[in-house]
């Protein structure tokens, strides 16, 4: 076997007792400790690249898991990382939370500055991926299962059911060092995703601020998209957040939002039942502002 991690999976079967971080995996997994031993040669556990037309003319690359991969990583999902504790300023990818609580964390501030991180998964290191699992105590045959289900290709596979998740708890050290940034500047700070958002009841951003969060970024080997930039927002201006005006005290949809929906809604009786499941999720959305 020329593959060094199937040697090490193959040692572990050969043990009169399998490695006990991988049978508890297995346990976690309700999986077969052979089958999962076997997971780093098993060639039904693959991806499928494709990619998908984004609204600003791009493309965003996507991998599908294989149906085998998936079923593992959804068990992966919601037997283990949905129980681990997250960072109050993710909001993203987390049960009672979404855009809303997002943008609602800046209203009534004088300014807010936003900016969207550029190839957000992909960048999200597999080494960081792999110390979060070792600071939870998995090492082992364990810990290279555990990577053989969450990464792709260096970093975390956008299209997986595990990246979301995993991009929160990956990232909880950066979300402290940049609460802590924003509070020592007197400023609220929130994510979701991507998207970081920084507000101030002044309207006039710290000097220097904005190389600080880069610095802190760059750190965990992130960087700005080059795209969007930063954007800094009075709120005399309806400030926007991940699609929703910050008017006031309170949320309204965009006015690009409201756009979009006006033309899903002259479209709906074309049959296309996309379209349908788009102008349901707008109206959802909506009710979330009430």
């Amino acid at each position: 076997m020329k593959n060094p991690l199937a040697r090490i999976l193959a040692g572990c079967l050969q043990l009169p007792q399998a490695d006990a971080g991988l049978q508890k995996l297995a346990e976690l997994l309700d999986t077969p400790l052979d089958e999962l031993a076997a997971a780093a040669t098993n060639p039904r556990l693959c991806y499928r690249p494709f990619a998908v037309r984004k609204r600003d003319g791009g493309k965003r690359q996507i991998v599908a898991p294989s149906e085998p991969l998936k079923r593992l990583q959804r068990r992966l999902l919601r037997r283990y990382l949905a129980q681990q504790p997250l960072h109050d300023a993710a909001t993203a990818f987390r049960p009672g939370q979404s855009i809303v609580t997002h943008a609602r964390r800046h209203l009534g501030q004088a300014i807010v500055l936003t900016v969207d991180l550029a190839n957000f998964f992909p960048s999200t290191a597999a080494r960081r991926v792999r110390r979060w699992y070792r600071e939870q105590g998995w090492e082992g045959a364990a810990l290279e299962v555990l990577m053989r289900l969450s990464v792709y290709r260096g970093g975390l596979p956008q299209g997986a059911p595990t990246s979301p998740a995993l991009s929160n708890l990956v990232n909880r050290e950066l979300d402290e060092e940049l609460s802590e940034l924003a509070g020592i500047h007197s400023a609220r700070y929130s994510r979701y995703c991507d998207d970081l958002a920084f507000s101030w009841a002044t309207d006039v951003e710290p000097p220097a601020f904005r190389r600080l969060v880069e610095d802190r970024l760059g750190r965990f080997e992130y960087r700005i998209q080059p795209a969007k930039s930063w954007r800094l927002q009075r709120a005399a201006e309806r400030p926007e957040i991940t699609g929703l005006a910050l008017d006031g005290r309170r949320l309204r949809l965009s006015d690009r939002i409201v756009q979009r929906i006006r033309r899903l809604r002259s479209r709906r009786f074309t049959g296309d039942a996309s379209l349908l499941r788009q102008l349901q999720g707008y109206w959802g959305l909506r009710k979330m502002l009430k």
